[in-house]
C-alpha cells in the first residue's frame, strides 16, 4: 500500500526518515508518482514524466544506501524540472513548437548538480511559452491549472513546478524567474520560492528569455528546503556568495524590515489584510518595519521591459525569420515588437538601470530586508483579462509581474514564501528582497517566520488525502 502521508513532508522530514531506515527512497518516490498519476491530469503541472525510471533509480539508492555507500544531502527526493532546463533523459520545449534542438550532450548544471546530490528527475513541467509571460495560460502543451482552484491560473512563467508542489507530486522543483517567473506561481499556489542573486547560480544550459535579468532557482513547500536545494546548486561559480549557508535569525533579534511604499505598490484588500498579518508576525518575532519611500518605479518598469523585449528578440531573431507561425500568437506579437526597439533605446534602458539600481541600494542600506506582498492579487480566474485593485486598473499579465520585476532590475534576491489566504481561499505570497548576496539571510527570514505560522504546510483540496 503506497503511504501518501509521504507527500505531506518536507524534504528534510523525508531525508531523516531515509536515514534511520524507516521508509525507503523506492517507497517515497511512489507516493509521489501516485499523485502524479491522480493529479497530473486535473492541474496540466507535468508535460513529461518517467515513473518507471524514477522508480528503478530509488531501487538503486536503496541498494546503495544498504552497503553503507555516503549518500547525497537529497538521495532519493524526486525533483521536477522546468520545460526551460536542458535534461538528458527528457526533451526540452520551453513549452513551444518551435524549439526542436538535438538532445543535449549533458545536463544544464543545476540539474547536474542536484543529480550529483542525490536527486531524481520525475520529469519536466509545463511553462509559459519560452517563459514569455506570467500566467502560464501559453504553452503548446496547455494551460496550468491552480490546484487550489482549477478555475485559476498559477501565475508563471513556472506555474507547472508550483502547481506540482502544491499538488504534492514532488517535494522539489526548479524554475527560472526573469520578471518574477520563480515568485509569481509560488505566491499564487502556495509554495515557496527563491530568485537567487543574478549569476549566482549557473545559467548554464537553462534556455534564455533575457540573459541580463534571468535567474535560475528552487522552488519547494518550505525555505528549509529551499535552503537545501540552493546550497546543493552552488558549484562556487556564483557571484557574490558570503559563505554561510546555515544562519537562521534567533527569534528575537531586533531586525529592520522595510516596506516599499508609494506609486507602483497598490494591493487588492484581501493582499492587505493578509500582509498586515504578516507583519504583526514579524513583530513578534522582534522586527522593527519602516516604510521607505521608493520612487521611478513607472520608469523602472520601462526599462526593465526595454531590455527584456531587446533581449528576447534578439536571442529568437532566427527563429522568429524561420518559423514564425510555428509561436503562440501572443509571444510572436511580443517578439515582433521587440525589432521596434533601437539600439539607443536598448542602451539608455541599461543606462537608466544602473541609476534606478543605486537609489536602491541606498534605500535598502541598514535593512535587514524589504518586505511586500509578491502579487498585488490572488491568481486570477483563466478568462480573466484585468483586474481592478486600489484605483488602478491592469490586465492579468502586469498584475502578476506589478512588483516582482525590480528584483530582476537590480539583480537582487528575492523569496516568496506563504502568508495567508484571499477572499476565495486561494493563496497569498509575502516577498523578501534582500541586498546582493544575502540569499541565505532571506532564506533564515522565512525559515523564522515559518517556525510562527503553518501556512506553508496547508494543501488544497485535491492533495489533502492522508492514504491510500
Amino acid at each position: 500500500m503506497v503511504d501518501l502521508t509521504l507527500t505531506h513532508k518536507e524534504i528534510s522530514e523525508l531525508s531523516a526518515l531515509m536515514a534511520s531506515g524507516q521508509v525507503s527512497a523506492r517507497e517515497i518516490v511512489a507516493a509521489f508518482v501516485s499523485n502524479l498519476e491522480l493529479h497530473n491530469a486535473t492541474t496540466n503541472a507535468f508535460i513529461a514524466a518517467d515513473a518507471e525510471r524514477a522508480l528503478a533509480r530509488a531501487s538503486t539508492l536503496d541498494a546503495l544506501r544498504g552497503t553503507g555507500k555516503t549518500m547525497g544531502v537529497l538521495s532519493g527526493i524526486p525533483l521536477a524540472v522546468k520545460d526551460n532546463y536542458l535534461t538528458l533523459d527528457f526533451p526540452t520545449t520551453a513549452g513551444s513548437r518551435v524549439y526542436d534542438a538535438n538532445p543535449p550532450k549533458s545536463d544544464a548544471r543545476a540539474v547536474a548538480l542536484l543529480r550529483e546530490a542525490g536527486a531524481i528527475v520525475l520529469g519536466k513541467t509545463n511553462m509559459h511559452e519560452w517563459a514569455y509571460g506570467a500566467t502560464n495560460k501559453i504553452s503548446a502543451k496547455g494551460p496550468t491549472r491552480n490546484p487550489w482552484n482549477t478555475q485559476h491560473i498559477t501565475g508563471g512563467s513556472s506555474g507547472g513546478s508550483a502547481a506540482a508542489l502544491a499538488a504534492r507530486i514532488v517535494p522539489a522543483a526548479l524554475g527560472s524567474d526573469t520578471g518574477g517567473s520563480i515568485r509569481i506561481p509560488s505566491s499564487g499556489c502556495g509554495v515557496c520560492g527563491i530568485k537567487p542573486s543574478y549569476d549566482f547560480v549557473s545559467r548554464e544550459g537553462v534556455l534564455p528569455l533575457s540573459w541580463s535579468l534571468d535567474a535560475v532557482g528552487p522552488m519547494a513547500t518550505s525555505a528549509r528546503d529551499l535552503r537545501i536545494l540552493l546550497s546543493a546548486m552552488i558549484d562556487g561559480a556564483g557571484l557574490g556568495f558570503n559563505g554561510d549557508t546555515t544562519r537562521i535569525p534567533a527569534a528575537k533579534r531586533k531586525m529592520r524590515l522595510g516596506i516599499p511604499v508609494g506609486q507602483g505598490f497598490e494591493l487588492a484588500d484581501d493582499v492587505r489584510s493578509a500582509f498586515e498579518t504578516a507583519q504583526k508576525v514579524f513583530a513578534e518575532l522582534g522586527a522593527e518595519i519602516v516604510p521607505v519611500e521608493i520612487s521611478e518605479m513607472m520608469e523602472g518598469f520601462a526599462a526593465w521591459k526595454t531590455i527584456l523585449h531587446s533581449e528576447a528578440t534578439a536571442f529568437h531573431a532566427k527563429f522568429l525569420s524561420e518559423r514564425p507561425n510555428e509561436y503562440a500568437d501572443t509571444v510572436r506579437i511580443q517578439l515582433e515588437a521587440g525589432r521596434c526597439i533601437t539600439a539607443a533605446d536598448y542602451l539608455n534602458a541599461q543606462q537608466y538601470r544602473r541609476g534606478f539600481n543605486h537609489k536602491l541600494d541606498l534605500a535598502m542600506t541598514g535593512y535587514d530586508a524589504f518586505i511586500y506582498p509578491t502579487l498585488p492579487v490572488t491568481a486570477p480566474m483563466l478568462d480573466e483579462e484585468a483586474l481592478h485593485f486600489e484605483g488602478v486598473t491592469v490586465s492579468a499579465q502586469d498584475s502578476m509581474t506589478y512588483v516582482a520585476w525590480f528584483a530582476n532590475l537590480a539583480g537582487l534576491p528575492a523569496l516568496s514564501i506563504p502568508c495567508g489566504f484571499g477572499k476565495q481561499g486561494l493563496p497569498i505570497g509575502l516577498m523578501l528582497m534582500g541586498r546582493f548576496g544575502t540569499d541565505f539571510d532571506l532564506l533564515g527570514l522565512g525559515e523564522l517566520f515559518q517556525t510562527a505560522t503553518d501556512w506553508h504546510r496547508r494543501v488544497p483540496a485535491l492533495a489533502s488525502h492522508s492514504s491510500s
